[in-house]
């Protein structure tokens, strides 16, 4: 719900003060930055070895996100593939697994939440190579290439790889210092505010720098409705086929719609002038995934609880 107030109260703020526009962009990466660092602190990526310690829940995972998942964006970007801006949005949205947020999620709704974080590094660093991979792939003849792409690496240094080198010495450290490890536990308690705090930021700032655009949110906003409900039963037919146990089944299910907005905004707010409508989209499906989530708390488990008669017994 903070997520959902912050983005609001961001929006609102865009609305009536068009002075915000003038905000350096340096400042706007640096508190997605922050918000990115804290974030990624509940995730273990000093731990990359875990994930494989449960092959078959990795595999489905896997499946689900880089197999299932881009083939649903690809048609879906389809629908807005005249519209650069909406489709760059959608494609840097919808491609980029979750591995932050959603734990809060899966742990309320009964999930193998410890299995989703041991994955997570594993999906971090995949997503380096299969979100620009699939992107050009998919907009190959949209001349995406021919954009000015020089505050790309800026952003994607200062904005994604240095808070993730952070968290990772952190957590490193953390091995050794007892006091230091319970500090970073809460730390990961402030994953929402920050959340909350960067994408409203980031929707005050270049709400005024869309202008009319805006108006085109409402055609993409159906699409990431779309990704959700199409996905819930796709997650846990996945994890059944694996014969997972119900509580990893929940997990995959949720991994396959969440996704991972706050990390990608660096990359969003990297596009040229003119494409402010690209990390809109982002913040919009961040908002629309909140709520699409709450209702997979309540749909999933009961789904899932009803077809335990073939799902693997825990």
């Amino acid at each position: 719900m903070i997520v959902l107030t912050g983005i609001g109260a961001g929006a609102l703020v865009g609305a009536l003060v068009p002075a915000a526009a003038g905000v350096p962009d340096a400042v706007v990466l640096a508190v997605v930055a922050v918000a990115i660092g804290v974030t990624l602190v509940d995730v273990p990526l000093a731990s990359f070895g875990r994930a494989v310690l449960d092959r078959r829940f990795l595999i489905a995972v896997l499946l689900l996100n880089v197999a299932v998942s881009p083939a649903l964006v690809y048609v879906l970007s389809r629908v807005v593939v005249t519209d650069p801006d909406l489709q760059a949005g959608l494609l840097l949205l919808l491609l980029a697994p979750g591995v932050g947020l959603v734990a809060a999620f899966v742990r309320r709704a009964g999930g193998a939440v410890e299995s989703l974080l041991s994955v997570a590094p594993v999906l971090l660093v995949l997503q380096v190579v299969t979100v620009p991979g699939f992107m050009l792939l998919f907009t190959a003849s949209e001349n995406f290439l021919s954009l000015d792409g020089s505050r790309l690496p800026v952003a994607v240094l200062a904005g994604i790889v240095a808070p993730a080198a952070v968290v990772t010495a952190l957590q490193l450290v953390g091995v050794r210092r007892p006091r230091l490890a319970a500090g970073l536990r809460r730390g990961a308690t402030f994953t929402a505010p920050a959340t909350a705090l960067a994408a409203g930021f980031v929707a005050a700032v270049l709400i005024p720098r869309a202008g009319e655009r805006i108006e085109l949110l409402e055609a993409v906003a159906p699409l990431i409705g779309v990704y959700l409900i199409v996905l819930t039963p796709l997650g846990i037919l996945v994890g059944t086929a694996f014969g997972l146990p119900l509580s990893q089944v929940r997990a995959v299910a949720f991994s396959g719609g969440a996704r991972n907005g706050l990390l990608v905004l660096p990359i969003a707010l990297a596009f040229p002038d003119g494409f402010a409508v690209v990390a809109l989209v982002v913040v919009l499906g961040m908002a629309i995934e909140i709520i699409g989530l709450g209702i997979y708390g309540l749909v999933v488990p009961s789904v899932t609880a009803q077809s335990r008669s073939v799902l693997t017994p825990e």
